[in-house]
């Protein structure tokens, strides 16, 4: 006999109604999972908050029935399936309701374990971010296809050569030349957005004086990447930015807090 199996023994037979609330403020996420494991765990007659709506201290997000095992169960289980959903929503949030001169766009939810990446993509879009950096159809060129191109107006070229309706997004660095020579390059090749990927402010502003010059800035969409914070976005609005790709920023986000809570006996 275990030691729950003892413990619990005098509790046969009795239902008790327990809910899960947040312990802070934030956007809820996680609510389809939550539901799965809810029904696996054998939870009686539960209510799940939906998808997306703003939390505060105390809100309820779960409520449910079950016996002793079961909930104990879920309280190992439940608050780990929805915090670190719920962490990375409110992150993307605080990013999005910041400044509406922006796209805010968190494509590194790619680049998450497969285990978590569908709960944290959806997490991206509930707290209202773009997975994708257009929603054209498009070739994006980073670094690497560059390098192995041996140039960017190489790699632009044969992306071009494969559908010239798509839109190249082009990943500058700044690597083998000049970010603004690189750019400029990059444009007479028929990017149509350029990712300045360096995280240096200095060359978003090389990047735009070289697009001013060079007669392109209308039709070229820059965006800019590289440990953005919530601090940087009115500036790189205001230096001509037209898109932020945010990665740890928002999917480093810590867990939100919850707490499952037994209250009472049915």
């Amino acid at each position: 006999m275990d030691v729950r199996e003892f413990l619990f023994a005098p509790l046969q037979g009795k239902t008790y109604k327990f809910s899960i609330k947040s312990r802070e403020n934030g956007i809820f996420s996680g609510a389809a999972r939550l539901k799965d494991m809810a029904a696996e765990l054998g939870i009686a007659q539960f209510r799940v908050r939906p998808e997306g709506q703003e939390l505060h201290a105390g809100s309820l997000v779960f409520s449910g029935m079950g016996n002793a095992e079961t909930v104990t169960k879920a309280e190992e289980i439940l608050p780990g399936v929805i915090g670190k959903p719920s962490g990375v929503a409110t992150a993307a949030a605080a990013f999005t309701q910041k400044t509406q001169r922006l796209k805010v766009v968190c494509g590194a939810w790619k680049k998450v374990d497969r285990a978590v990446r569908k709960e944290l993509r959806q997490a991206v879009i509930t707290g209202g971010a773009e997975l994708r950096i257009t929603d054209e159809p498009f070739i994006y060129l980073d670094k690497n296809y560059i390098r192995m191109f041996g140039g960017i107006a190489v790699a632009v070229a044969r992306a071009k050569a494969f559908d010239a309706s798509r839109v190249v997004v082009a990943q500058l660095r700044g690597e083998s030349m000049d970010i603004a020579s690189e750019a400029n390059l990059a444009v007479r090749a028929g990017a149509g957005i350029l990712m300045v990927d360096t995280g240096q402010v200095s060359d978003l502003r090389l990047v735009v004086a070289a697009a001013e010059q060079g007669g392109w800035r209308e039709r070229v969409r820059l965006a800019f990447a590289g440990g953005v914070n919530v601090q940087q976005l009115e500036e790189l609005a205001n230096l001509g930015a037209d898109i932020v790709d945010v990665g740890r920023a928002i999917l480093d986000a810590p867990m939100l807090d919850f707490c499952l809570d037994v209250e009472g006996e049915l």
